[in-house]
């Protein structure tokens, strides 16, 4: 699978990174459980494949998908890019501690990628984060810096601290495509890649639900549907719901992947891929049947007709959406 350079770095990941939220799950975690020799399994299935960029976060089941990953990668660090991200902190001294306790997980000395998971609410808090991320390039600790859920303000903010972000991991599908907006025009500017994730929504564009009601309510708690009708949210999002458009994408993705040979998750996840602000699509996987699956999205190339057709079919939940950029309407994007 042919590789992408990542925004202004010098090294290059596949169309697909592997997303590791679901490494190290118990049961009554986000995803669930899943066995460490089945990570294995799927690790080096991934490396095997030409898969090169695996995307963690200190906040993954508390830190397990980071010693899971860490220990699935033992001896084959040479083979592997790794992306984790960092929450923001209070002070240096534990944006420091915690980084060390980061690399320990991971079993490693330092990680190509650190990001700022999420922008601090404060704008001070925020620039002090920066600057603990700066130096903690500067030692080695990470090779290059990147943010995750940044908008314009806060990549700018970045840039005004002197730090040289190469990727903004960021939300992006075809149910939620806000960063369209501000977000990708500004990376592509500034030749800063987009990582997207939640290209699947979760599962959603996969095609296997054929009613709002069959979809979990943790799974609907996004921007596009009605906040009101589920237990988890109990409250209306600031934008109409956009529940009848998310199922005509849905018939429209099943109906272009039958002409395509591809399954309806295939057709999404390579449209994303084909987006130019996009570098490479982060796309969970629980064993290697689903990674083969989600690398021959990587490899496929639609057509003009099935891109102009996706990004109309997907237009009307894109105009709903109005431009927010959280996908849970929660705001925390600035």
């Amino acid at each position: 699978m042919q590789k992408r350079k990542l925004g202004k770095s010098d090294i290059y990941v596949t169309p697909i990174t592997i997303g590791c939220w679901s490494f190290g799950g118990c049961d009554d975690d986000y995803w669930g459980a899943q066995d460490q020799r089945a990570v294995e399994r799927l690790v080096d299935a991934a490396l095997d494949c030409g898969a090169n960029y695996f995307d963690t976060a200190y906040g993954y089941n508390d830190g397990r998908s980071e010693a899971s990953l860490g220990a699935a990668l033992k001896g084959k660090r040479s083979r592997a890019l790794i992306c984790t991200k960092a929450p923001a902190y209070d002070s240096e001294a534990e944006f420091n501690d915690e980084l060390a306790n980061s690399l320990k997980r991971l079993g490693v000395d330092d990680v190509d990628v650190l990001m700022i998971h999420w922008p601090a609410s404060d704008p001070e808090t925020m620039k002090s984060n920066l600057r603990y991320l700066k130096k903690a390039c500067e030692k080695g600790y990470a090779h290059y810096a990147g943010v995750s859920n940044f908008g314009v303000k806060t990549m700018e903010l970045a840039a005004e601290a002197g730090l040289e972000i190469v990727a903004n991991e960021f939300v992006y599908s075809l149910m939620s495509r806000a960063a369209e907006y501000e977000v990708a025009p500004y990376c592509i500017e500034h030749n800063i890649a987009i990582t997207s994730y939640m290209s699947l929504m979760q599962g959603i564009l996969t095609g296997k639900y054929a009613a709002i009601e069959d979809i979990p309510p943790i799974r609907r708690r996004t921007i596009q549907f009605d906040g009101t009708r589920n237990p988890l949210v109990n409250k209306a999002h600031a934008v109409p719901p956009a529940e009848a458009e998310v199922l005509a994408l849905i018939d429209k993705l099943r109906e272009l992947a039958s002409q395509t040979g591809l399954t309806a998750g295939q057709l999404a996840i390579a449209w994303c891929i084909a987006k130019p602000a996009i570098t490479t699509a982060i796309v969970g996987c629980r064993d290697e049947r689903q990674l083969y699956d989600n690398f021959k999205a990587g490899e496929a190339k639609p057509d003009a007709d099935v891109m102009s057709a996706l990004d109309e079919a997907s237009r009307p939940i894109m105009e709903k959406g109005g431009g927010i950029t959280d996908a849970f309407g929660k705001d925390r994007i600035w």
